[in-house]
């Protein structure tokens, strides 16, 4: 096992770094729009029932791109895991 030193210069691969910032940016965009979504809907009926299961796709993927993106749950399943 080696142990580099914090000075040691690390290659970064910028075509990654951008595709990894690209999907990030995106899914935090999405977490938005669907938070803003969210908000209108449970606003039009506060307290009816129907206001809980028309949030429920919203959450669903919400909790899904939380995962995917940022978490990288996909990467659980990969060969090189």
């Amino acid at each position: 096992m080696t142990t580099e030193n914090a000075t040691t210069p690390v290659t970064v691969d910028r075509a990654a770094y951008r595709k990894a910032m690209r999907k990030g940016l995106w899914g935090a965009f999405w977490l938005a729009a669907l938070s803003v979504v969210e908000f209108f809907i449970a606003i039009v009926d506060e307290g009816e029932s129907w206001v809980l299961w028309a949030l429920l796709p919203f959450v669903l993927a919400k909790g899904w791109i939380i995962l995917d993106v940022f978490m990288h749950i996909r990467a659980l399943w990969r060969e090189d895991h």
